[in-house]
C-alpha cells in the first residue's frame, strides 16, 4: 500500500504518546489500573507480547531467513495469512492490557482497522501474482485467528 511505511510510523508514534501519557501522567482512562495491583493484568499482558513476539520473529525467520521463493505458506504462514501483521496488533494490545488504559484499547481497534485495511490492500497483490495458488491457501488458512 502507497506510504503504509509512513502510516504504521504515524499510528505507533501515537499509541505510545496515548499509552504513555494516559497510563503514567494523566491516568484519564485508566481507573481500573489504579484500583488493582500491577500483578492482575501484568500475566495476561506477558502472554499477549509473548505470543506477539513469537509471531513476528516467526514469520521473519519464515519468510526472510529462509529465502522463500514463491508464496509463502509454511511455519507459522500455515496457521495465519498474516502473522507479521498479528503480532504487531496482539503487540500493542498487550501493551494497552499491561495498564488496563481504555484510551490505548480503543486505539487499538484503529490499529487493528489500519493493518485490517494494509492486509486486504496485501491480498489484492497477491491474488494477481498467485492467482488460485494463493485462492487455495486462503480459503486454508484464516486471515487473523490461528488454525
Amino acid at each position: 500500500m502507497p506510504r503504509s511505511h509512513d502510516i504504521q510510523s504515524v499510528f505507533m508514534v501515537a499509541f505510545f504518546i496515548i499509552w504513555l501519557v494516559d497510563s503514567f501522567f494523566l491516568r484519564l482512562s485508566t481507573p481500573a489500573f489504579s484500583m488493582l495491583t500491577l500483578l492482575l493484568p501484568i500475566f495476561p499482558a506477558l502472554l499477549v507480547l509473548g505470543v506477539a513476539v513469537h509471531f513476528m520473529r516467526a514469520s521473519h525467520r519464515d519468510l526472510f531467513d529462509t529465502q522463500i521463493d514463491g508464496l509463502a505458506m509454511g511455519g507459522v504462514f500455515g496457521r495465519v495469512r498474516h502473522p507479521m501483521y498479528l503480532g504487531t496488533v496482539l503487540f500493542y494490545f498487550g501493551l494497552a492490557v499491561l495498564t488496563l488504559s481504555l484510551l490505548s484499547l480503543a486505539f487499538c481497534l484503529l490499529i487493528f482497522l489500519l493493518y485490517n485495511r494494509l492486509a486486504d490492500y496485501e491480498e489484492r497483490l497477491l491474488d494477481e501474482r498467485f492467482g488460485d495458488e494463493y485462492t487455495e491457501y486462503r480459503t486454508k488458512v484464516r486471515k487473523w485467528v490461528p488454525a
